[in-house]
């Protein structure tokens, strides 16, 4: 099965969506799949997936066609010309299927008679009520092979507005063992980085502003003076790093490489999600985020919000110790009983552990595989029946949505 995935932004690049992007296309292609990339570039011709393998840490075998950019600096002409141009593309015409994870990609590609497959973890109708008639045209068309998403969150989403449910599929992301390599212990890791080697410390790993909740964080931090904190992902001079400075407990740790990462995982008491909803509610950019299949792998304390979205995997006193959202004194009170009850901490890393095994790149590929073959061979999907989405219910919901409601 020949597949072309088509992506509108360069890469590399550092945002957890390329990440995702190059690991979906080298689990496919270890499954034995035919895979090419086409992707925007300072050039139109063939890109380098050597180079792509060695940035992204992966294994597999795919090739790299490049777009020249155009529009560069205007998100929304590049997203558009980039689909309209894939869509003609000498590699689009010879691939049995097109995956694709951005909305014009899929509606360029089906617009011109392909087969597509589209990935999100994103649930759209819910954020944003005025997509829902164009989701409808794109997912219900009858080209539309298969549609994976990233949590029964979004799933949930899609079938409410009629999407066949033969064609939708969860698959959630993974974490690949070799970036865990060599496993070390708490003694090892911090004497590896040069961390205190008794101090409760709590890890975070991400993106570095507040859009991801960094500002409850850092309250939970002014709260909790004898913990340590570390928190790794900047990439620059920002209001969480300047915040951050007035905090002695706190440690700033730039963006690293992803096997750069895991010593810093293992040398943490706690991995932490920021207590808040706004990245999931607000901003709607982080539905199970990809660092928690890694926190999960560490083998160590989770601490995270209760929320719809992470309860698919997190539970409570099993694999997590969970606090409700946006509440920094129950968080810091978690933070000090993990600390106090040393049985306790390693019990539920161990279930973080037993998670994450059914978790990997791999085991999401072979996922993907064969949900795809089976789809090849599958006839037209019969469309809901009754139509679950209503256009007065629509309309009274984007009133809501309009104000602000």
């Amino acid at each position: 099965m020949r597949i072309l995935y088509v992506f509108d932004s360069p890469v590399p690049e550092t945002g957890a969506d390329t990440e995702q992007l190059v690991n979906t296309v080298a689990a496919l292609a270890r499954q034995g799949l035919d895979l090419a990339l086409l992707v925007p570039g300072p050039v139109t011709g063939p890109g380098d997936p050597a180079a792509l393998r060695e940035y992204y840490q992966v294994e597999g075998d795919f090739a790299v066609h490049q777009l020249a950019l155009r529009w560069k600096g205007l998100r929304g002409p590049v997203k558009w010309s980039h689909a309209l141009r894939a869509a003609r593309h000498p590699a689009t015409r010879v691939a049995d299927l097109v995956y694709c994870r951005n909305l014009p990609v899929a509606w360029a590609l089906l617009r011109a008679g392909h087969r597509v497959v589209y990935e999100h973890f994103r649930p759209w109708g819910d954020q944003y009520p005025p997509l829902q008639p164009f989701l409808r045209a794109v997912l219900r068309h009858p080209r539309l092979l298969a549609a994976i998403f990233h949590s029964e969150h979004a799933l949930a989403s899609y079938r409410r507005l009629g999407v066949p449910e033969a064609r939708m599929l969860v698959a959630h992301n993974g974490w690949a063992p070799d970036r865990m390599a060599p496993r070390l212990s708490r003694a090892e890791a911090r004497a590896r980085l040069g961390l205190p080697p008794d101090r409760f410390t709590v890890v975070y790993s991400g993106r570095m502003n507040t859009r991801k909740g960094l500002d409850l964080l850092l309250e939970v931090a002014a709260q909790a003076p004898e913990i340590g904190f570390v928190l790794i992902g900047s990439e620059g001079e920002g209001p969480v790093e300047r915040a951050a400075r007035a905090l002695p407990n706190v440690t700033i740790v730039p963006w690293l490489r992803f096997r750069e990462l895991a010593p810093w995982l293992y040398a943490a008491d706690a991995l932490i999600v920021p207590p808040s909803l706004a990245p999931l509610e607000r901003h709607g950019n982080t539905v199970l985020p990809i660092k928690l299949f890694l926190y999960l792998a560490a083998g160590r304390v989770l601490v995270a919000p209760r929320a719809p979205d992470t309860a698919e995997l997190l539970r409570d006193g099993v694999n997590a110790a969970l606090v409700p959202a946006g509440d920094v004194p129950a968080t810091v009170a978690t933070l000090r009983a993990v600390a106090a009850d040393p049985a306790r901490a390693e019990r539920l890393g161990a279930g973080a552990l037993a998670t994450a095994a059914d978790l990997t790149w791999d085991a999401r590929g072979a996922r993907i595989a064969g949900f795809l073959a089976r789809r090849m061979g599958e006839g037209g999907d019969a469309l809901p029946s009754p139509d679950p989405w209503r256009v007065g219910g629509w309309l009274a919901e984007v009133g809501r949505w309009l104000l602000g409601r």
